[in-house]
């Protein structure tokens, strides 16, 4: 093999914060789920208080998740 090939096959090889971020991503956002439920039923019932609620819980979570896949991206440290 070459060694062009050698190091290509050697970086498409995941290391082990991609098994951890799957991990804590999965069940971070299963309890995100159930925290943002939880308090969306807490909420008055009210269409405009619950529209805006329904667009920061269904995005906040987005943050934290790029965070998490750049730290499981990132190689060597």
């Amino acid at each position: 093999m070459t060694d062009a090939l050698v190091e290509r096959r050697r970086s498409a090889r995941p290391n082990g914060r991609v098994l951890v971020a799957s991990v804590v991503l999965i069940l971070g956002l299963a309890i995100y789920a159930a925290a943002a439920v939880t308090l969306g039923e807490a909420l008055p019932d009210h269409k405009a208080v619950e529209g805006l609620y329904i667009a920061v819980a269904g995005l906040i979570w987005v943050w934290p998740a790029v965070r998490l896949i750049r730290w499981a991206s990132r190689r060597g440290a």
